[in-house]
């Protein structure tokens, strides 16, 4: 989702946002300021919705942990006022005993995803991967429909561009998870 720079006038907590909620509409917080998130455009948010479903089918059956769609919160550092949402998410079972269900998820993900959208800029995307790593997210595809490539970041694959025949993999994150770009690209 691109960001929409147009944030509120008073200074946010993640404490606040559990507590009262945020205002109407998709937000992330980001030190304290709240970002306003435009919606997908029509090939993001099918291609996230795929992403997922493919994940899951992995997941679900070796009970590897649980896939979140884009309207999860994670709160990436312990102490920051810092929350993101990723397009599609996955955290490992063993992470997630000592979550709380009702609230966002205190914690960064194994795996983040991000689909661009034809609004997403270069420079704001490529910051979310970033503040992704250095939270300690252990991998990041960042997804874009067109021209359809992956670009994968941790796992010593920093910055590798996928494309055409290349077959995407879960790394340490998710062994033996394998995915055919031409599959991934299929439903555009």
């Amino acid at each position: 989702m691109a960001p929409i720079m147009t944030a509120t006038s008073s200074r946010w907590t993640v404490e606040r946002l559990e507590r009262e909620g945020p205002p109407d509409g998709l937000w992330e917080l980001i030190d304290g300021e709240l970002i306003a998130m435009s919606p997908s455009g029509r090939a993001a948010g099918k291609l996230a919705v795929w992403i997922g479903s493919l994940l899951l089918g992995f997941v679900l059956p070796h009970r590897l942990g649980e896939v979140f769609g884009a309207d999860t919160g994670f709160v990436l550092v312990p102490g920051r006022q810092l929350l993101r949402s990723p397009d599609v998410a996955f955290v490992r079972a063993d992470r997630l005993v000592a979550q709380d269900d009702r609230g966002y998820l205190h914690l960064a993900p194994d795996l983040a995803i991000e689909v661009r959208s034809p609004t997403d800029r270069t420079p704001d995307v490529l910051a979310k991967v970033e503040m992704y790593i250095e939270a300690g997210v252990r991998l990041v595809w960042l997804v874009d429909p067109d021209p359809r490539t992956v670009a994968v970041f941790g796992g010593g694959q920093d910055g590798r561009v996928l494309q055409g025949g290349d077959w995407l993999d879960g790394g340490d994150v998710l062994p033996g998870l394998r995915i055919d770009l031409a599959e991934l690209f299929r439903p555009l």
